[in-house]
């Protein structure tokens, strides 16, 4: 079988660990990189082992490539639907990193482009991918706790890193569209229902407009900034009505220093309608408790086998998943739709909150 040649289209945080991923997987050849930083370039350059890519700076010269199958995709959210359609109209397969977009009309052009070329177009939900959250999802398959009626996370963290384009609205589209996409599909893949509206309360507590904010991030490889331009909140509160009744609430804080140094890190639980809870901490670990014979389980999960470098869990599983939809023809586990119904709760959050008012989705 020949091998899937890809290009990767920015090496920033993300799109350096794609890189080094895809290019530890036998089914596939790093062809090119395009990034206009050097500092990326090189920093990812480094960590690859089985390929020698070609570097380019714009993305348009390889539009027309013969010998590119498919890209990935890690650029800012407001780059998404230019550089997403054009390598969908190229014939090319595309990952592209989460959200969608930072519109509903850019994610719905970028959808509509995928299906017009029938090409592959997975999105980097990679919740999806984990052992983890999978084996909270088997536990409800079996019905141990019956249908979810409540969940919650506790998105508790650091800022982003400084980089401007993540504190500007109008081109990340929020901190609840960029980061909290993730946690809404959670949401909607346990409990299973159409979501039907949204409350959102949040606003600016540290990190202010107009102010020198100083941001430290824990897992970047960029330097400390002042940001004094952020139009972002850095925390919310944020509560989602289903149509069967369920609800689910998010809490986010943005200012944690130097990060989350609790044991729970980011913890994502819920109960079922036997009164069974579930929860998961850190990424790492699940408990189960509760029920008509007052069980108690603790479940270390691996966490090593579905990501690489200590990389985001579930990272080098939905690598491997974008290969094989490609190969069979198959959809992806995150495929474009599941992408859109998580931007329509961050969209309806981030809109809530300017809004002071409940939003539903349908309003979308």
């Amino acid at each position: 079988m020949e091998k899937i040649r890809l290009a990767f289209i920015g090496v920033g945080d993300m799109g350096s660990h794609h890189c080094i991923g895809f290019d530890r997987l036998d089914d596939c050849e790093v062809l090119y990189i395009c990034d206009t930083h050097e500092a990326n370039v090189e920093r990812t350059l480094k960590e690859l082992t089985n390929s020698q890519p070609v570097i380019y700076q714009d993305y348009r010269e390889l539009l027309n490539k013969d010998d590119l199958d498919a890209v990935v995709i890690s650029i800012p959210n407001y780059l998404h639907r230019e550089v997403a359609v054009a390598f969908l109209e190229a014939g090319k397969h595309v990952f592209l990193e989460k959200p969608v977009a930072h519109t509903l009309e850019d994610c719905d052009a970028i959808i509509a482009a995928a299906a017009q070329h029938n090409k592959v177009l997975q999105i980097g939900l990679v919740y999806r991918y984990s052992n983890l959250y999978r084996r909270m999802a088997k536990e409800l398959a079996n019905e141990r706790l019956g249908d979810v009626k409540l969940m919650w996370c506790k998105e508790f963290r650091d800022p982003f890193p400084p980089t401007d384009w993540f504190y500007d609205q109008s081109k990340s589209g929020g901190a609840i569209v960029e980061k909290d996409c993730h946690h809404f599909d959670i949401f909607n893949w346990m409990i299973d229902s159409p979501p039907v509206r949204v409350f959102a309360s949040g606003g600016q507590h540290v990190l202010k407009q107009g102010q020198e904010n100083m941001i430290y991030n824990s897992y970047s490889h960029y330097p400390v900034k002042s940001i004094e331009q952020t139009s972002i909140v850095d925390h919310a509160f944020i509560t989602i009505d289903y149509e069967n009744g369920s609800k689910a609430n998010l809490g986010l804080c943005m200012y944690l220093q130097p990060r989350n140094l609790l044991d729970e890190g980011l913890e994502i639980g819920l109960i079922g309608e036997n009164g069974v809870q579930m929860v998961a901490k850190n990424d790492r670990t699940i408990d189960i408790a509760g029920g008509a014979d007052y069980t108690r389980e603790h479940l270390d999960m691996d966490v090593t086998s579905d990501s690489i470098m200590g990389g985001h869990t579930g990272g080098q599983t939905q690598r491997i998943d974008f290969l094989k939809c490609i190969i069979e023809g198959t959809e992806p586990f995150a495929n474009a739709e599941i992408g859109r119904n998580a931007l329509l709760v961050a969209l309806a959050a981030e809109k809530s909150i300017v809004e002071e008012r409940y939003v539903y989705l349908a309003e979308l």
